[in-house]
């Protein structure tokens, strides 16, 4: 069972929990047996009554073979609800059996309609219904959902005032408030821009400099400068690489249970993600290097291993953030199909933006997806995921070199070991030749000549592997001074030649090298394993094999997976991701500008951000999201192209200021009339406190700064350089969630995160006043104000809300800080310490203020 308790059932319910709601034909459609009733046969009778097996002599895979009955008759009457045995069996509770559970009301009632109705089919003609294999017979509406359409690029709009439009965006979302007599708000302040744009693209507050820059540049483009500035500072791929993260399911620890095993080499991934931003890697290629990225190189057979090569099989880390408590001695089936049910739910919401998790065990319930379309999807990964071939989590991995490279290694170390061994023999006879002439000089009868040898060679045996005589033995003459050190300051000869021997045993030592086993992902030598269906998702029932492919409402002319020999590769995630990054893909480029939205304007366009299916909620904007996706396959996949193309929009420019009459007549904000408020990520908050502290480190990359339980149980980072780097770059250990983060809802990575929310709770206000992170913050935030030498309070509380809050206090604010700073400090204990003690509280009271926590 996993730490968080996630028990078969409990599993099962996670996996189709979209599918509880009950279930109709949409749009009053009629029930036919393809649509609706073979897929309730597929999952819960067929195991019994259909392909292999066909107990009593029934068949329900074909309405045919159901009508001419078993044993006991016909299964089913047409039209006939008491005549229909298969119904009586199922009402009566026969079938299924009993602890496979009773089929649900919506599941009964759908059969009952379908006998009631004459047991219709989908068409003239019926097909073979094998085990699992059910047509997919997608019908016109199937493929008429607006989600499974590839975009078109719609034309803009007309709208009265144009003065306000500034990209094409403006028109689109004016359009729409013009038709419901509504309107942009005003643009926003300078500093109020700044600070948004700010901590949209690095996650801190700009600088008391940085505000000063922008204010005295009186440029007409000033503003769209300072977007080209922030996507080309190295803080944009630390900000927006979270955002992918938590897509991705991003931790640095295996999961499971107490032992939460940690992954040493997985900080490899998340530096990559944020190279890659900051270097505007196409997203095509994004999609294309972490699903396949070792199919897309000949990275085995090259002569060296270029820095693109190593990019290619980190980016492979993608596929293993799923949590795998399979080490070497554990691996057991139900976990191994866990994680490849978690690695298929995290690609499909990924890239698809679809619940694909829900035909695991049958087919979807909402969407055409049939469970031969995801046991499709999971044969692509299985050239690597292997269920009989399992590789360990700390097993598997791909080694960070080419094949030459490696033998080139493996040949330097055995020369090298070979040459150790020479020389440490070389030093132990040496010492052993000493040791002797030692021993010799004691006075006679000390040590008797017979124990001589055996003491030398029980000095030869590293202490914690001595047996019990050896030990005795060197305690017995412990007395004598033998160690190396006593023998060179005994011995001249002796320290002149042990030490040639040390220095060259030191440099065969640095001459041996170790190759890096990258947490990636990499076929296995020889052929895939072969697909199947699983009955209900349970491994111990496999059912019809499958092929590679994909979900064939997304697909009307199929993809060919070709394997790659020369590669040693399968080539089935490559050609999974062309696939996905194909221009006319109804999916990918739709479920990316619709993340970027949500982040830039707190709300997606299409509401269901992991669910464009048709239980999703349907885009507010539908054009507008279309015309946005070809913009981005025209844009060339650049992702700071649609970044600089949303916040040049007057949308973004906005004001968040409430208007009683645009609220009335939009109160959730639908439309887009103003710019959304939203408080800041956990990782935001606690960044921000640590720069206004200065004692944010600015390190990239590398290792993650580990994090540890204090006494209280709370979770924390040490106070040293490490631990004040930015949240990015701690150790996301799933079993020791960062408190301080957790508090402001930064995800624990069961599976994934696929859009984080947001709560109040008092825990976050009790930290914020009277944690000790918030407290040493503030601490460290009044020390620094102090040490500026302004000449007067004013001008020190003034440099306070410039930090803070990116702007002057007014009168009354520095009135109210004044009067508190000194209520504390004539409460204080006279000494040096008294306006510090007032300045304290006067920093924390700042850093708890909504103003610092929220960005407007």
């Amino acid at each position: 069972m996993r730490r968080y308790q996630r028990s078969s059932a409990a599993m099962l319910a996670q996996i189709c929990l979209l599918c509880l709601t009950p279930t109709c034909p949409a749009g009053g459609q009629d029930v036919t047996f393809e649509r609706q009733i073979a897929p309730i046969f597929e999952t819960r009778c067929l195991r019994c009554h259909g392909g292999k097996t066909t107990e009593a002599g029934l068949d329900l895979r074909r309405r045919a073979t159901m009508l001419k009955g078993g044993d006991s008759g016909p299964a089913l009457v047409v039209g006939d609800l008491k005549k229909s045995l298969i119904l009586q069996r199922i009402e009566a509770g026969e079938m299924p059996p009993k602890d496979e559970g009773a089929l649900d009301n919506q599941e009964l009632e759908l059969i009952r309609q379908w006998i009631a109705a004459g047991a219709p089919l989908s068409g003239t003609t019926e097909a073979p219904l094998e085990a699992g294999d059910a047509p997919a017979n997608l019908s016109a509406e199937d493929r008429d959902f607006w989600a499974f359409k590839p975009p078109q690029r719609p034309s803009l709009p007309a709208v009265r005032d144009c003065d306000r439009v500034r990209t094409p965006i403006d028109h689109f979302v004016l359009a729409r408030l013009e038709a419901a007599g509504l309107s942009f708000n005003a643009d926003a302040p300078p500093l109020v821009l700044l600070r948004r744009l700010y901590f949209d693209l690095h996650g801190l507050a700009p600088t008391v400099e940085q505000m000063d820059a922008f204010l005295t540049d009186t440029r007409p483009d000033a503003y769209e400068r300072l977007v080209d500035q922030l996507l080309a500072e190295p803080e944009y791929g630390e900000r927006w690489g979270r955002h992918w993260l938590d897509v991705a399911g991003y931790a640095d620890s295996d999961g499971y249970l107490a032992a939460d095993r940690v992954r040493p080499e997985a900080w490899r991934y998340r530096d990559y993600v944020i190279r890659a931003l900051n270097n505007d890697l196409p997203y095509d290629k994004f999609v294309e290097q972490q699903l396949a990225g070792d199919e897309l190189v000949d990275w085995r057979r090259a002569d060296e291993l270029t820095p693109e090569m190593a990019d290619c099989l980190v980016a492979t880390g993608f596929l293993r953030t799923a949590s795998d408590p399979t080490y070497p001695g554990y691996i057991e089936p139900n976990e191994i199909h866990q994680v490849l049910s978690d690695t298929m739910q995290i690609v499909g919401s990924t890239f698809l933006g679809l619940t694909v998790q829900c035909a695991r065990c049958h087919s979807h319930k909402y969407d055409p997806i049939s469970q031969r379309d995801y046991y499709s999807l999971q044969a692509i990964f299985l050239g690597a995921f292997d269920p009989a071939r399992w590789q360990p989590s700390e097993v598997r991995g791909i080694p960070l070199a080419t094949e030459s490279q490696r033998a080139q290694i493996e040949d330097q170390n055995k020369k090298a070991a070979e040459r150790l061994a020479f020389l440490q023999t070389t030093l132990a006879e040496l010492t052993a030749r000493y040791r002797k002439k030692r021993l010799a000089e004691e006075p006679a009868g000390s040590v008797p000549e017979s124990a001589i040898a055996a003491l030398v060679a029980a000095l030869a045996v590293p202490e914690n592997a001595r047996y019990a005589e050896q030990k005795k033995l060197v305690a017995d003459h412990a007395k004598v001074p033998l160690a190396e050190s006593d023998l060179a300051s005994r011995y001249a000869d002796y320290q002149a030649e042990a030490a040639r021997l040390h220095a060259a045993i030191a440099a065969e030592t640095a001459l041996k090298k170790s190759v890096t086993l990258v947490r990636g992902l990499a076929d296995l030598e020889g052929d895939p394993a072969q697909g199947q269906i699983l009955y209900r998702g349970d491994h111990t029932r496999p059912g019809a094999p499958v092929e590679p492919g994909v979900p064939a409402v997304l697909c009307s002319a199929g993809v060919t997976f070709a394997p790659q020999p020369a590669y040693k590769t399968s080539g089935r995630r490559a050609a999974f991701a062309r696939w996905l990054t194909r221009p006319d893909h109804p999916l990918t480029a739709r479920t990316q500008v619709n993340r970027m939205w949500k982040h830039h304007f707190a709300r997606p366009l299409a509401p269901t951000i992991a669910n464009f299916g048709r239980s999703g909620a349907r885009p507010t904007h539908p054009e507008l999201l279309d015309w946005l996706a070809t913009e981005f396959i025209r844009q060339g996949w650049s992702m700071k192209a649609m970044h600089r193309l949303m916040l040049t929009s007057t949308v973004y420019r906005q004001s968040s200021e409430n208007d009683a009459a645009k609220s009335a007549g939009d109160p959730d904000n639908r439309l887009l009339w103003c710019w959304q408020p939203r408080r800041h990520e956990g990782e935001v908050v606690r960044d921000s406190m640590l720069q206004a502290a200065n004692k944010l480190h600015r390190q990239m990359f590398g290792p993650p700064a580990p994090v540890s339980a204090a006494a209280d149980g709370s979770i924390g980072a040490a106070n040293d350089e490490q631990g004040r780097r930015r949240s990015i770059y701690l150790m996301v250990r799933r079993s020791q969630h960062l408190t301080m983060l957790d508090l402001f809802d930064t995800p624990i990575m069961e599976v994934n995160c696929v859009e984080r929310s947001e709560s109040i709770v008092p825990m976050q206000a009790l930290a914020m006043l009277h944690g000790p992170f918030a407290e040493r913050a503030a601490a460290d935030l009044a020390d620094r104000v102090l040490a500026r030498g302004f000449p007067d309070e004013g001008a020190r509380i003034d440099y306070l809300y410039r930090l803070l809050l990116t702007r002057m206090p007014t009168t009354g604010e520095q009135q109210v800080l004044t009067d508190l700073i000194q209520a504390v400090s004539s409460q204080s204990p006279a000494g040096d310490s008294v306006r510090r003690a007032g300045w304290v509280q006067a920093t924390l009271v700042l850093l708890n203020s909504n103003e610092f926590l929220y960005v407007h």
